[in-house]
């Protein structure tokens, strides 16, 4: 059985949710998965706390790879709370060059069945496969594509979970290629990582099954039989980890599968403690709310039903 090569990328502040992430994907596969954490300044009491997964899980390795960002990205843009860590999984197919193939998942991801299924997946010669954010066909789409100058069929994709075909990004020389695209971007880039990769994959890259990156738009407007998930996606400024386990809400659809796995963790009693206050608790639930009214709605006028 040959091993799978994840990639994930984190600062001190997301360690506690590499550890859910890493969790969600041993418990639901039989496969040995090498994960190499690209460490963005990861204290050594949490990429210890991380290893002691391993009191769980015998189907891993680990791999802490620090990166100099201001080496690789000095001059690209940051955007709101996100740093030019983002940017790091351009690197992926260099940090490791005997790798031919890879995973890459965000850290807002809870792995629901087999990484395997997912890394299995053919790209037929594709350097990049991913999921298209079927969304944006419906919410601003065609101004995102002219924005970005945008092929008209080019399909949007989200890079937060991605399958790469290392030996063809190096062979293509993608870094240097987004590098010079960054370069060009005269506008604002409201999601530097993701749209540089679909200015450079402009209609160019393989369209992965959603089950493999379902985003949290449609766990609200429940569009995919969950039989078909394997990743689920908590996109938004709302995660699992802000939602108190115990309350009973059908509001944030499945933020219990994130503790589950956070429950397997050296972090569960610290991210407990993160949700104790019952007033912070009801102003994020009226904002949950007020999201998901918006997302259905703004689907029926665009025509998604």
């Amino acid at each position: 059985m040959n091993n799978i090569p994840v990639f994930l990328s984190s600062d001190n502040n997301y360690a506690p949710y590499v550890a859910a992430t890493l969790a969600s994907i041993c418990y639901n596969t039989k496969s040995f998965c090498e994960f190499y954490i690209i460490d963005c300044g990861i204290s050594r009491d949490n990429k210890l706390k991380i290893e002691k997964l391993k009191n769980k899980f015998s189907n891993f390795s680990i791999e802490f790879i620090k990166i100099d960002i201001d080496k690789y990205f000095k001059n690209l843009p940051e955007i709101r709370y996100i740093t030019r860590s983002m940017y790091s999984r351009f690197l992926i197919p260099y940090l490791k060059p005997q790798i031919n193939k890879a995973i890459y998942t965000d850290v807002d991801i809870i792995f629901i069945g087999d990484i395997k299924e997912m890394y299995n997946e053919e790209l037929d010669g594709y350097a990049l496969g991913a999921v298209w954010e079927e969304n944006m066909s419906f919410f601003m789409a065609k101004r995102m594509l002219k924005k970005l100058n945008l092929s008209k069929d080019h399909k949007y994709f989200n890079s937060g979970s991605l399958i790469i075909d290392c030996k063809k990004w190096r062979d293509d020389d993608i870094y240097n290629k987004l590098i010079e695209i960054s370069k060009k971007i005269t506008f604002r880039l409201d999601c530097p990582d993701q749209d540089l990769l679909n200015i450079y994959f402009d209609n160019n890259y393989k369209i992965i099954d959603s089950g493999y990156n379902l985003l949290r738009e449609n766990h609200i407007l429940n569009k995919y039989n969950n039989k078909n998930t394997i990743v689920l996606h908590f996109t938004g400024d709302i995660k699992p980890w802000h939602i108190n386990p115990k309350i009973k809400t059908n509001l944030y659809n499945r933020y219990l599968e994130f503790w589950k796995y956070a429950k397997m963790t050296e972090f569960y009693k610290e991210l407990l403690e993160n949700v104790n206050d019952d007033q912070k608790q009801e102003i994020i639930m009226r904002h949950i709310k007020v999201i998901d009214t918006y997302v259905k709605g703004m689907r029926k006028l665009y025509g998604g039903g």
